[in-house]
């Protein structure tokens, strides 16, 4: 059972880290360490759900791509509005 559970969480941990990882380097050509990638990965995951109910995109049916590539997205606008407001 506790593998199950290990599984459950080490996974969404280590894509919202690398999706933060991609969204930071588009932006601004560098990490910005775990931590940091973890939250913008978060908050990028629930912007691409946002956006995609926005432009109509289902995407409980869809498959892993195509919500990597709206979580990446997200992960960009957030980074973009942050810039705009704090720099």
């Amino acid at each position: 059972m506790l593998e199950h559970i290990a599984q459950f969480t080490a996974w969404p941990i280590l894509t919202g880290i690398f999706i933060g990882y991609i969204a930071n380097r588009i932006m601004s050509g560098e990490g910005k360490g775990c931590c940091m990638n973890l939250i913008i990965g978060i908050i990028g995951s629930y912007a691409g759900a946002l956006l995609s109910s926005l432009l109509d995109v289902n995407l409980l049916a869809a498959g892993y791509l195509k919500n990597f590539i709206f979580c990446v997205l997200g992960a960009i606008i957030f980074l973009w509005i942050w810039k705009k407001l704090f720099d």
